[in-house]
């Protein structure tokens, strides 16, 4: 019951800033910390220990896992049952056992193993049941088919499918790309988004060159922990 209020208090603040977390702040452990941006709604997914930075306007939906330290942009779309961030080196494969039976075994192991940080860029679209190990990095617009096992970095705006991953095609021509990576359109506000021809990319970036730079979004950062909310 308790664990019940605590949750209720906390999503009422969360949504001011149109975040949801559906799993609860109570189920944050103690080596876990999450900066959002407003507008990002997870659903009931699994979160281990780390520190999760994720952009305004992503969504995760329910049955994923979140490992490790990971960044992910804004405007992300990630489905149902997605992995980020699974360890690579969870098990030794050069050992006499492949278990973790103990805890000082598990210790000489870690201190033997280093992940690195898992990042997904901005405008990614991430199909359902996908898994991304840890150390990945996938650039913006990029586009993981459901069911994908990405084992190494996918470029932008590429379209990656199938186990390992591999890449299937661009979304869009080389000179397209390098044109929408410069404009950096995510950091623009949704009132100024919305109004773009968002069906016809190449007239959208001619608009966005009359975009003044400096009335870019400035989203407010909410840092999450166990103990509660804090806005900066």
């Amino acid at each position: 019951m308790i664990n019940k209020i605590i949750n209720f208090h906390w999503a009422r603040r969360l949504a001011k800033y149109q975040c949801k977390l559906a799993f609860g702040l109570t189920k944050i452990n103690k080596q876990t910390e999450f900066e959002l941006e407003p507008n990002v709604r997870l659903g009931n997914i699994e979160v281990f220990s780390g520190n999760y930075a994720i952009g305004a306007h992503t969504y995760m939906r329910s049955g994923g896992e979140l490992y490790g330290n990971c960044t992910i942009g804004r405007f992300c779309s990630i489905g149902t049952n997605v992995i980020i961030g699974l360890e690579k080196n969870k098990h030794p494969t050069n050992w006499l056992s492949t278990a973790l039976f103990s805890t000082a075994i598990e210790e000489k192991y870690l201190t033997r193993t280093s992940d690195k940080p898992t990042s997904i860029g901005n405008d990614c679209w991430i199909g359902r049941d996908s898994m991304i190990m840890s150390g990945v990095t996938i650039g913006d617009g990029a586009i993981v088919g459901a069911r994908a096992l990405v084992t190494s970095n996918v470029p932008p705006y590429a379209i990656y499918a199938g186990i390992p991953a591999k890449l299937i095609r661009y979304r869009f021509s080389l000179e397209l790309i390098e044109k929408i990576l410069a404009s950096q359109w995510w950091n623009f506000s949704i009132d100024k988004l919305e109004n773009l021809p968002i069906d016809q990319p190449e007239l959208c970036l001619k608009q966005l060159n009359f975009f003044d730079k400096s009335t870019a979004a400035n989203y407010s950062k909410l840092i999450i922990t166990r103990q509660g909310v804090q806005i900066k």
